[in-house]
């Protein structure tokens, strides 16, 4: 895990840099980096959904990620679906 960590944040600061540095980034570079931002957000939401064994757990955070999902799937903007999910998740919490 610390590996891939000090792997992304080299990756992070290499990309900062080039950026500056560039006046105009490369259509093949930017369509490799366009989807990287939904993939790792993807691998925190899975990794912060399953235990240390891999198996998802299903309590509140599922179930609020699973509301803001829907909330996607119909096209609801974006604020309402972190908002929706949040708010699930904070009442499943409290009951």
């Amino acid at each position: 895990m610390l590996v891939a960590i000090v792997v992304l944040a080299a990756a992070t600061i290499l990309i900062k840099g080039a950026g500056s540095l560039l006046p105009e980034i490369p259509d093949a570079v930017a369509a490799r980096l366009g989807g990287l931002a939904p993939a790792l957000l993807a691998a925190l939401v899975i990794t912060e959904l399953t235990g240390a064994d891999g198996i998802p757990r299903l309590d509140a955070k599922a179930a609020g990620v699973g509301v803001a999902v829907v909330l996607a799937a119909v096209r609801a903007p974006f604020a309402v679906c972190v908002v929706a999910g949040a708010a699930v998740a904070a009442v499943l919490r409290l009951a």
